[in-house]
């Protein structure tokens, strides 16, 4: 039986060039922890619940005291909701802890930028650095 677990833990994602020369992740660091992608299985693009952003809420009125101050005690400017915030690229990846470890299945997503082409047509770079403003989401093992 599958045990599917959802998170929304930040992740340090390494990625690199597939053979279509597209972007996808080759290894990650979760919970202090190097795992090495084996495989991407599928990828996909997906809407964020517009409604549970901060800037919907602070709209509302609910803000917290840490939202509505910034530092030194100045207003914090208002955030406002961009179409990136409501769209993130997905990948979920088959991974292991080590090349000897037990394979997993990972879902990990980063918010996509606006007027950025869809996952299929994204060309990548020959860059193998690591970005950031990624999210663990879902883990089956």
């Amino acid at each position: 039986m599958t045990t599917v677990r959802r998170f929304s833990d930040a992740v340090h994602v390494r990625y690199g060039d597939a053979d279509e020369g597209e972007e996808t992740p080759v290894q990650f660091i979760w919970r202090g922890r190097l795992y090495v992608v084996r495989e991407v299985l599928s990828r996909w693009r997906e809407r964020s619940a517009w409604w549970e952003h901060a800037a919907v809420a602070a709209v509302h009125g609910d803000v917290t005291d840490s939202d509505a101050t910034g530092p030194g005690g100045r207003p914090a400017r208002r955030r406002v909701l961009e179409i990136g915030d409501l769209e993130r690229e997905v990948f979920r990846v088959e991974a292991s802890v080590g090349r000897a470890g037990g394979a997993g299945v990972y879902d990990l997503a980063r918010a996509v930028a606006p007027g950025t082409a869809a996952v299929s047509e994204v060309a990548g770079t020959s860059s193998s650095e690591a970005s950031g403003d990624w999210q663990l989401l879902r883990v089956s093992d």
